[in-house]
């Protein structure tokens, strides 16, 4: 009898959760029916493949054979997945893009534009700080300061974003010190709350405290240029968001120890996808000619790693 893929995914997830539960709840469908495909499974197989014990589903010797081979299989379905875009000739479709809150605000601002040069695709950007997994295609596109460790991916070197301290203009003109260095130890200041401590601008803030705390704290990049635009007190913020709001006055240069590389990041059976690839010359030409407003290096066309 024929195998059901199906069945083998509910398998897989029935392995990696414990339970009926958490597979329906990864697979989005009801219990009883990964309940079935589950039954059906080890009725073609002949074989029980799971120990219902009270801890969970734990797997038989069976069971433990079958999961290297599913795994293959499940490998090789999402390589069919991210190639059969590939079969195309034309520039349609829909195409993802994951990124932080910065560049999807630069890309929100020029979107209409990007969508005039593609007017048949559909552009989706989801804002996240967990890397998508481009292994089973949760985006076609990834945009991180982060290099991946994950294999099959090409990573190119997009834009580097030059950062700089900005206030409201009412509280730049109420308080003096934030012109000087003693904004510091004089002015109050908005910030990342501590689960986003390990960004870099956020680490370059708090060792110039030296211990003060921060007297707003956000978890949203966005949330913290809008508490700086409301005069909540000064933040650091990328030159491409604080320079072209009006209600932000930049009170210090661009800040030399402080720049967050940009890359675009693609797995290699979507990198030649005629939608992807457009997206990617478009977003490559677009951060070439948005230098300034980076206000550092341009995009170098450059592959850093290949897997």
């Amino acid at each position: 009898m024929a195998l059901n893929w199906d069945d083998l995914r509910v398998f897989l997830a029935v392995a990696r959760g414990g339970s009926l539960s958490s597979a329906a709840r990864i697979l989005k469908v009801t219990q009883p029916t990964a309940g079935r495909r589950l039954r059906a499974l080890e009725e073609s197989l002949g074989a029980r493949l799971f120990d219902r014990l009270p801890e969970g589903f734990v797997p038989t010797v069976a069971g433990s054979k079958l999961m290297p081979l599913a795994e293959q299989m499940e490998r090789s379905a999402e390589a069919v997945v991210r190639r059969q875009a590939s079969l195309a000739d034309r520039v349609t479709g829909t195409v993802r893009i994951s990124t932080n809150e910065t560049m999807a605000q630069f890309l929100t601002a020029r979107l209409v534009e990007l969508r005039k040069r593609l007017p048949d695709l559909e552009i989706e950007v989801a804002v996240s700080h967990t890397p998508a997994n481009l292994s089973r295609r949760e985006a076609d596109l990834v945009i991180r300061e982060c290099l991946p460790e994950s294999p099959g991916l090409i990573v190119r070197k997009l834009c580097t974003v030059a950062f700089a301290v900005y206030g409201a203009r009412e509280l730049v003109e109420r308080c003096p010190a934030a012109r000087s260095e003693a904004r510091y130890r004089d002015c109050d200041w908005v910030g990342f709350d501590e689960e986003h401590n390990y960004f870099t601008e956020q680490k370059w803030l708090l060792k110039r405290l030296d211990g003060r705390q921060l007297d707003v704290r956000v978890n949203d990049a966005m949330l913290l240029t809008d508490m700086v635009r409301g005069g909540a007190g000064l933040g650091v913020l990328p030159c491409l968001v604080g320079d072209f709001d009006a209600g932000l006055t930049r009170v210090t240069t661009p800040l030399p120890d402080l720049q967050t590389v940009q890359h675009l990041i693609v797995h290699r059976d979507l990198q030649r996808v005629p939608s992807v690839r457009a997206v990617i010359e478009e977003l490559v030409a677009l951060c070439e000619r948005s230098a300034e407003a980076f206000a550092s290096e341009p995009f170098a066309d450059t592959v850093l790693r290949t897997a």
